[in-house]
């Protein structure tokens, strides 16, 4: 509004000293709606002038009496921080673009609406860029410490833009953060997803730790993604030989070792490798210490009837407890598993019955199809997609 007010001045100014220094002061004649005025250049001008600033001033006025009511104050307040926003959204692109003078612009005028240490900060980066040294070194000093989040905003936006043009820089650079421990909600988030696109699977079983305590995932989604990080940590070191991994099992500590998700992992990667007896009888011991439940088993699909024990151990819970659903589950994937159709098939009819899910009504497809019936099969597997 100032600029505008200014620029109307000198222009008036301007028509006002042209004619005097002619010597002629001239006149004007504006005709509006039926309505006529003739009056000299001098005496319009101060009318627009005397106009114009009292259009300011009611604006002005207008503008502070808003401020001080409530709602008043709340729009000013949220139209501030919109245009803050653009304008660091605007500063950000023009950074990965490598304008660094758009940057530098967007960032001041950002805090201008807003300021904060943020907008201080990338400007001072920005400014740096350009060769601003004294700006640089100005808005530095008042950023303070947060120049140092800055820094570490710019390279997570400059990562998120190459991860899928070059992961593998993407994952130097953030590797690189991590390292200098940078390690906030948005970079951890960041390096679990690059990590797994990337398939840098021990370098996440490693990020865990602290993927877990930021909170990032609920505890059924940590215990997915925990899973697959295991699983495929332990199909890579079975690749490496026929001892690979079961040295690798065996150098974990024996906390990791009791841990379900880690053992339910190794046995999957074990079915992986077709080493069916081993499988079993890791979920024996895991059974027998109490460290899982059979629960947990039946959702892994990993029961195998290659290891006596543990179709005893299966078999004995369900005389102590006919009615344990998970057992009868248990019981119907042994016995399909041992190629056993008529006790899976009864196993299953009786648990349908009582306690109908979609994986069970695929086993039971399974053994029908098995036993040559396909149109029971074919229900089953219609049922299984309800």
């Amino acid at each position: 509004m100032k600029w505008l007010i200014i620029v109307f001045a000198l222009l008036v100014a301007g028509a006002i000293l042209g004619p005097i220094s002619s010597g002629n002061a001239g006149y004007v004649l504006v005709q509006f709606a039926g309505w006529s005025l003739e009056t000299s250049v001098i005496a319009l001008a101060i009318i627009m002038i005397v106009v114009a600033v009292a259009i300011s001033l009611i604006y002005a006025l207008f503008r502070a009496i808003a401020s001080k009511t409530k709602k008043g104050g709340q729009w000013f307040s949220k139209r501030r921080e919109g245009k803050a926003e653009r304008l660091l959204e605007q500063g950000q692109l023009a950074l990965l673009q490598q304008d660094y003078l758009a940057a530098l612009q967007a960032f001041e005028q950002g805090h201008k609406q807003q300021p904060s240490t943020l907008f201080a900060a990338l400007a001072s980066y920005a400014a740096q860029q350009c060769g601003e040294l004294g700006k640089s070194e100005f808005w530095r000093a008042q950023a303070g410490k947060a120049y140092e989040e800055a820094d570490r905003v710019i390279q997570i936006k400059y990562i998120e833009s190459i991860k899928n043009k070059e992961p593998d820089v993407a994952v130097k650079r953030l590797d690189a953060l991590l390292a200098a421990g940078l390690a906030d909600a948005a970079t951890l988030r960041l390096a679990a997803e690059l990590y797994k696109a990337t398939g840098q699977w021990q370098a996440l079983l490693e990020l865990l730790p602290k993927l877990q305590q930021a909170g990032l995932y609920s505890a059924d989604e940590f215990d997915e993604l925990k899973s697959r990080v295991y699983q495929k940590r332990f199909i890579e070191e079975g690749k490496k030989g026929d001892n690979g991994l079961y040295d690798y099992w065996r150098a974990l500590d024996k906390s990791y070792r009791s841990d379900a998700t880690v053992r339910l992992s190794y046995a999957v990667a074990l079915t992986h490798f077709n080493k069916k007896e081993a499988c079993a009888k890791v979920i024996y011991k895991g059974l027998k210490r109490g460290e899982l439940s059979i629960e947990q088993v039946n959702r892994s699909h990993v029961l195998t009837a290659s290891y006596p024990k543990l179709v005893e151990y299966i078999q004995d819970a369900l005389k102590r407890n006919p009615q344990h659903t998970g057992y009868i589950r248990a019981l119907a994937q042994l016995a399909y598993d041992s190629k056993d159709y008529s006790l899976a098939q009864r196993a299953l009819k009786k648990l349908v019955d009582s306690e109908a899910r979609s994986e069970d009504y695929k086993l039971l497809g399974d053994i029908y199809n098995a036993l040559g019936d396909t149109q029971l099969a074919a229900n089953a597997y219609k049922k299984a997609l309800a």
